[in-house]
């Protein structure tokens, strides 16, 4: 078992009954149903549920999610995860680059001190961001259900050095982790459809500390509406986008009131002095939200009460205005 686990046991829990975990050789056991989880391969550690935690109507999803679910790490063929950073084009990594400089300057913008706190990247797949992010935390816990991803994340790791980085296979809609976590990601996820958003919303929420925040991303639905429409070529398949009331009124659905909103625009350099201008002209690429009981007053949106044309929206007070671009952060 590795031995950072030790330091981090306390935040985890069992899938299936939230009962605490106690060490095994090379495993965790559940102190309330004796479920034991295995370390696999040396240092991924496997926090399954027992079984699927949820159902869906989508078949391609639903074939995706069986498929993922089910795989052992038995089967030995070369692991290639999805969003494999070196196979993309010059532009879509320097997109990806912008947006993992734009995250992290959100998680630091709050002047916490992020040397002795955790990070959980819940859909980390290839390891953009909790790689990227190692230095600045006192561990990153790469979070995933995928065998590959999470195979070529901690190669990618062992190669880079990074000591401090442990690897979860869990399932998202039954996470291992039980109003425990302080700093958590999710994003390029909320974009399988409304059932799929609110059902992994809820564990999000379950699972925050009550000093917890979590950030999440919307692909925003007016980035390109015609090809949304149809009318060009559609890169985005049967995934979901929304608009930013759409992506609130479902947040509210959730029981989420509170959350700050920053517009990413992939193609807009911050540090670029056109930047700030055009931010207010282009529609974001995606609405990033922060929420969870600890963000402050002063920087809370909150919901306007009055009028039937401010039903589903949030005004942010006057001196949090500038908060609502990237290149403010």
């Amino acid at each position: 078992m590795p031995l950072s686990l030790y330091e981090i046991i306390s935040k985890l829990c069992c899938p299936d009954d939230q009962g605490p975990l106690r060490p095994k050789t090379d495993a965790l056991e559940c102190q309330q149903c004796g479920r034991v989880f295995p370390v696999r391969e040396g240092e991924i550690i496997e926090l399954l549920p027992e079984k699927p935690a949820a159902t869906w109507s989508n078949p391609e999803y639903a074939a995706n999610y069986s498929r993922l679910f089910s795989k052992r790490f038995e089967n030995r063929e070369e692991a290639i995860a999805w969003a494999l950073y070196e196979t993309r084009s010059p532009s879509w990594k320097r997109h990806r680059e912008r947006q993992t400089r734009a995250v992290l300057a959100l998680l630091q913008r709050d002047q916490t001190p992020l040397q002795d706190s955790i990070l959980f990247d819940i859909s980390a797949g290839a390891g953009n961001y909790t790689l990227a992010y190692a230095q600045y935390f006192k561990w990153v816990l790469h979070c995933d259900l995928s065998v590959d991803a999470l195979r070529h994340a901690s190669a990618k790791c062992r190669r880079m050095g990074l000591e401090n980085v442990l690897f979860l296979r869990v399932d998202y809609f039954a996470l291992p982790f039980s109003r425990s976590i302080d700093h958590l990601l999710c994003l390029g996820t909320l974009i399988r459809g409304k059932d799929h958003e609110k059902f992994l919303l809820g564990q999000i929420q379950k699972a925050l500390s009550p000093q917890g925040r979590a950030m999440i991303e919307f692909h925003h639905w007016w980035h390109n509406p015609l090809r949304r429409l149809g009318l060009f070529r559609q890169t985005f398949g049967k995934n979901r986008s929304y608009s930013r009331s759409g992506a609130e009124r479902l947040m509210r659905e959730c029981g989420i009131e509170n959350w700050r909103l920053t517009r990413f625009h992939q193609e807009l350099e911050p540090s670029s002095r056109f930047a700030k201008a055009l931010a207010w002209l282009l529609p974001a690429t995606c609405l990033m939200y922060e929420f969870g009981p600890n963000l402050s007053p002063a920087v809370r949106f909150h919901r306007t009460e009055t009028g039937s044309s401010a039903r589903g929206r949030l005004n942010p007070p006057d001196d949090c205005r500038g908060m609502t671009r990237i290149s403010d952060t």
